[in-house]
């Protein structure tokens, strides 16, 4: 692996570069988490309202999966009792502003500002728009939003 501002040889691993002191992007995140399932699940819950920062794409649609994974077993739930509506219902309120935070910092990681979570008001052009800014990689490097997810700043 080679520095990204020098182009002196390192270590995978080394969160700077041992010749500029350039900050590096780490494996599987570069921030020094690796967005497994789990991790991404936590970091969500972590950042509850936290509409700052960036999300990297791992990030996004593992929590995303999470949601419709729960989901999809409560429907299921609720169907055979009672109190399985109930159960739906508090997952969805708790789980409500941390997809919002989740999509505005993925907004922010490529570049666009949170506000414009507002065009899915826009009937099918504003859902696509959305669904191809998740699907973007985040910008390189750092942006109006923090460092790259992974640098280490």
């Amino acid at each position: 692996m080679f520095c990204r501002a020098c182009g002196g040889s390192l270590h995978s691993t080394a969160p700077l570069c041992p010749h500029c002191g350039a900050p590096q992007v780490c494996a599987g995140g570069g921030d020094g988490i690796a967005r497994t399932f789990a991790n991404s699940i936590s970091i969500c819950f972590r950042k509850y309202i936290t509409f700052t920062g960036r999300a990297p794409r791992a990030e996004f649609w593992y929590f995303l999966l999470f949601i419709w994974l729960v989901g999809i077993v409560l429907v299921v739930v609720s169907s055979q009792s009672q109190a399985g509506g109930w159960f739906n219902a508090l997952f969805s309120l708790g789980t409500f502003l941390p997809c919002i935070a989740v999509q505005v910092r993925r907004l922010h990681d490529v570049d666009r500002s949170g506000w414009w979570y507002w065009i899915m008001l826009i009937p099918i052009v504003g859902a696509i728009l959305l669904l191809v800014w998740t699907c973007t990689r985040g910008s390189r490097g750092s942006n109006r939003f923090g460092p790259e997810n992974g640098a280490v700043a």
